[in-house]
């Protein structure tokens, strides 16, 4: 039986009081603007195959197999023979509404935060992942848990034959794919914009160890170009291509120097036993980066922990439930020391790190109520949903055909924080 969304009250919170609200939106809209959707779709198939030149679409003389082709098989052969079929949907303005509609007006569907889809809107999204770059990040199912025409099926366990429930499944538990990462590294670069004092650089490029040599190497070029004052360099990027965990760095590069960074501070986005899980590896990554004479101390020996304790452990818990969102909330680090890069350099240079920590955390309000003090779990999970949401609204809007765009698009919602 389905049920609403539970969410847990907390008066002291203006940001769960608006969460609240966004998730209250009711069924009954939902449903009937999903089945206009629908309808627009197939209206939009039903053109395309009247004005269409594809010889699969001009042997359909029957109304009725025009009508079950529209139902079944007419969106996947949009997308294989449209180069641009996600562009041309979104040029159809009642299509484009509401696939950008706002996440005040979705319903959530049980406790796993689940939006209610229209049925050509999941397959939209579906066929949509099946070329690179017009993936809309985490509305589409895997290749693996599609059926012929687009829908999602469930998986099934090849051993026991029983329904297969993983992070895949959900909407709140899929991971974040390289498209939602371009558009949070987007942000991060914007907010690193017009600097003063200390120029920042944000590091997107490959996996953990990559980003590093691009610090290094980007530091040596100032170098050879007579640059000798501090630059900051932030990372946010996965550790290895076998590790997806997403992690955060600071390094302060003084050009003069570019073979030892002056500060290294590494972000992680948990500590369950005092030292955060990816704290050796990070340190064998700099090592390798960084090798210094065998006589000087290890660049790794200066480490310093500027990690949060924010995301939660897997152990008992469901699978919907789990806690997939290191992406955002490494992003909310970094976003944070951007802005105490630009407003107190000094602090960054030099401060302590345990400052620099309450500094950052009191600029993360979607996740601390203030310095240092996390928001109740249930309110970070919901900050989660709300950002998944709008990275695939932001996805969206970038490909949108220019004209007209200001008129379609509708803000994202924002959750505002006391």
């Amino acid at each position: 039986m389905e049920k609403t969304v539970r969410i847990v009250p907390d008066q002291d919170s203006l940001m769960h009081d608006n969460l609240i609200a966004h998730m209250g939106y009711p069924k009954e809209q939902a449903d009937k603007a999903n089945e206009a959707f629908d309808e627009s779709v197939k209206q939009f198939l039903r053109d395309w195959i009247e004005n269409g030149t594809v010889a699969a679409v001009r042997s359909l003389d029957v109304e009725i197999d025009t009508d079950d082709f529209i139902e079944h098989g007419a969106l996947r052969s949009f997308f294989k023979h449209t180069d641009d079929a996600l562009e041309r949907l979104l040029d159809n303005e009642s299509i484009a509404r509401h696939l950008l509609r706002p996440i005040d007006q979705v319903y959530f569907q049980n406790d796993a935060y689940e939006p209610l889809l229209a049925k050509f809107e999941q397959r939209i999204y579906n066929l949509a992942a099946h070329r690179e770059h017009l993936e809309v990040p985490f509305r589409y199912s895997g290749t693996s848990r599609q059926g012929a025409h687009g829908d999602t099926v469930g998986a099934i366990d090849e051993h026991t034959g029983q329904p297969k429930e993983d992070i895949g499944t959900y909407f709140g538990t899929r991971r974040s794919d390289t498209t939602a990462l371009n558009i949070l590294a987007r942000e991060l670069r914007l907010e690193a914009l017009l600097t003063v004092t200390l120029p920042i650089h944000v590091i997107a490029e490959g996996y953990m160890e990559d980003s590093l040599r691009v610090v290094k190497a980007t530091a040596e070029r100032l170098h050879e170009e007579g640059d000798r004052q501090p630059h900051c360099f932030l990372i946010q990027r996965r550790h290895a291509a076998d590790d997806r965990h997403l992690g955060a760095a600071l390094l302060i590069m003084n050009s003069a120097h570019p073979d030892k960074p002056q500060r290294v501070i590494f972000c992680d986005t948990l500590n369950p036993s005092g030292v955060p899980p990816w704290w050796h590896k990070f340190k064998h990554k700099l090592d390798i980066v960084f090798p210094q004479p065998e006589e000087s101390a290890p660049v790794s020996a200066f480490l310093e922990d500027g990690g949060v304790n924010l995301q939660r452990l897997h152990d008992g818990v469901p699978v919907r439930h789990q806690d997939i969102d290191c992406a955002f909330y490494t992003y909310a680090m970094v976003r944070a020391l951007i802005q105490l890069a630009k407003l107190d350099p000094a602090l960054i240079l030099t401060g302590h790190i345990k400052e620099i920590v309450s500094h950052m955390t009191a600029r993360m309000p979607e996740y601390f109520e203030q310095a240092n003090q996390p928001r109740h779990p249930d309110v970070v999970r919901e900050a989660n949903v709300v950002r998944r949401w709008n990275t695939g609204h932001e996805a969206l809007k970038n490909r949108m055909p220019i004209k007209g765009t200001e008129q379609i698009v509708q803000e994202p919602y924002i959750a505002e924080v006391a």
